[in-house]
């Protein structure tokens, strides 16, 4: 059984979703845990102690060690890390699960809903992970989960929560690389969860009710307990969950044509054999990676 006896854990926006999901597991199997919130509204709006506090009181109740911890991931990671140390002594796991979603179109007033989506999704995240990083390193098995998702593939009118998914996959990706020389796993998760976001999103009813039967929170935390278990030996990879189905995502390069001599109409013309799924190849792991593929 994987237990986290004498492990210190932070889960970011776990007030409530898959934060406290993720944060009620780790405490159950044994994790100190930082149930860091600032309980504001799925968009990003207001504050409250409420659902941190709750969720504490939830694993106190059923025997395991927990804190609240209201700062902000943009405005004070450090805070967030502080607590951490001040509360439990160390830091060993810091889960990146603090997000919001606002449905935007593209054009006019969408700069100011991309920065939002960046600042709480990829700046947060690597703003805590950052702040944490010199006690992941100290622990000698420091473990970072980020929340990424499948929304990866394209979503209509959430360019700005897809786009700052999508640095969060480059940024697990590349850390990754620095990680494996200090003994530090980054892994990240693209959940599919029932939560408040689903029920606040603007889709239909059955689908909700479909995710509210099939696709419960509990059927993700597992995976993140996985990753932040000193035991996990995998490194910069994005583990897709939804339903108790875990998949790979990942991203790759086919054979694809190749010409000293390129011009616009070559490509024209090959265009059927540059896109072809046939010859599709995933990125390597990280430790198998080869670099020079990159410009190659």
């Amino acid at each position: 059984m994987l237990n986290f006896t004498d492990r210190v854990a932070i889960v970011t926006g776990a007030g409530r979703g898959l934060g406290a999901s993720h944060a009620k597991l780790l405490a159950a199997r044994g994790a100190a845990v930082v149930i860091n919130d600032l309980g504001g509204s799925a968009v990003g709006s207001g504050s409250s102690a409420q659902p941190a506090e709750q969720v504490v009181a939830e694993i106190v109740a059923a025997g395991g060690r927990a804190v609240a911890n209201f700062d902000s991931v943009t405005e004070n990671p450090e805070g967030i890390v502080a607590a951490a140390i001040e509360a439990f002594g160390r830091l060993d796991i810091v889960v990146n699960n603090a997000g919001i979603n606002q449905v935007h179109e593209f054009g006019t007033g969408v700069m100011e809903s991309l920065r939002r989506h960046m600042e709480v999704h990829f700046f947060g995240t690597a703003g805590v992970t950052a702040a944490a990083w010199p006690h992941l390193i100290e622990s000698g098995a420091g473990r970072v989960i980020c929340t990424t998702s499948p929304t990866l593939i394209g979503f209509p009118q959430q360019t700005p929560y897809v786009s700052a998914k999508g640095a969060l996959f480059a940024f697990v990706r590349t850390l990754a690389f620095e990680a494996q020389e200090v003994g530090i796993k980054v892994n990240a998760i693209a959940p599919t969860a029932a939560t408040r976001m689903s029920d606040e999103a603007d889709l239909p009813e059955d689908f909700k009710q479909f995710m509210r039967d099939n696709l419960p929170t509990s059927l993700v935390s597992p995976v993140v307990a996985y990753l932040a278990h000193q035991d996990c030996a995998i490194n910069g990879e994005v583990l897709q969950a939804q339903g108790g189905e875990v998949q790979r995502l990942v991203l790759g390069f086919n054979q694809g044509f190749a010409s000293k001599d390129l011009t616009p109409e070559l490509v024209q013309e090959h265009i059927d054999e540059i896109l072809d799924p046939a010859s599709h190849t995933p990125f390597a792991t990280i430790d198998k990676q080869d670099l020079s593929a990159v410009g190659k």
